[in-house]
């Protein structure tokens, strides 16, 4: 490689940097399909809801397994977040490693978004991680966060097979925020939401099967949230749950609130 030559034509590649611009779309799709490598323009979307999924302890899980467990650990993380996102309404998926994203956009975002993390958590807890506590001696758990906000997607890379979607914005951005946040509360799979988002869960029509428990844990009906605010960001709020749906009220409480969004 001639380094220093090397280096010149990259720099001049960049240039297009200095006429960089943003371009707003109505929709997530629009702004997938508009994204172009060679075009010096980021895509952006407002009210997006993103829900970020993060495996909690992810580096020393990987170093104490063998590869051929660690995989299995990401097959049972990748899958059933896929499959749950998209019966929930996701319109972009991507998975990263030990982690991955959702975005949601649209009427009633943040309940579809809520609906498809605590699916997913609830998968985890009673399927996944007694098991491969049990079997590997490893605690399988997660940080999830979900926010709401502006969205910048852009392809970066080259023409051809090498390049790659990048998103950015304040909705992932917080996401990601919540999501390392929560981890440090628990052994078990914790979702944060921010602050717009548990408004949405908390009006008449949604807060019964949203933000009160349905008593069986405890014996009444009352909220497990708790508000907190990010280390990072003083001034920054979210809403933190723990449980996962009742295994005599979870569906019932899923099918009411998709009823009630369906009938709007």
């Amino acid at each position: 490689m001639e380094l220093w030559g090397f280096f010149e034509k990259l720099k001049e590649k960049l240039s297009y940097l200095e006429n960089i611009r943003i371009e707003t779309y109505n929709t997530i799709e629009q702004a997938i399909n508009n994204a172009k490598v060679e075009k010096p323009i980021w895509n952006r979307v407002d009210n997006v809801v993103v829900v970020l999924v993060d495996l909690k302890n992810s580096t020393q899980i990987s170093n104490r397994k063998t590869k051929r467990v660690y995989a299995k650990f990401l097959e049972y993380t990748g899958y059933p977040f896929v499959k749950i996102s998209k019966s929930f309404g996701s319109e972009f998926i991507d998975i990263k490693g030990d982690g991955g994203i959702s975005l949601f956009s649209g009427e009633y975002a943040e309940i579809k978004a809520f609906l498809a993390a605590k699916t997913f958590k609830t998968f985890q807890e009673e399927y996944v991680r007694e098991k491969f506590k049990n079997k590997y001696g490893v605690n399988l758990s997660f940080g999830i966060g979900i926010s709401k906000g502006d969205l910048l997607v852009k392809l970066i890379g080259q023409r051809g097979d090498d390049k790659f979607f990048v998103w950015a914005g304040n909705a992932i951005n917080n996401a990601a925020l919540i999501s390392k946040n929560v981890k440090r509360f628990s052994n078990k799979t914790v979702i944060g939401i921010d602050e717009n988002i548990y408004n949405v869960l908390n009006q008449e029509k949604f807060k019964n099967y949203l933000v009160i428990s349905c008593g069986c844990l405890k014996g009444e009906n009352i909220s497990p949230w708790k508000k907190y605010y990010t280390k990072k960001k003083s001034n920054f709020k979210y809403y933190k749950i723990e449980s996962d749906w009742c295994k005599k009220h979870g569906e019932k409480h899923i099918n009411a609130v998709l009823k009630i969004i369906e009938n709007y």
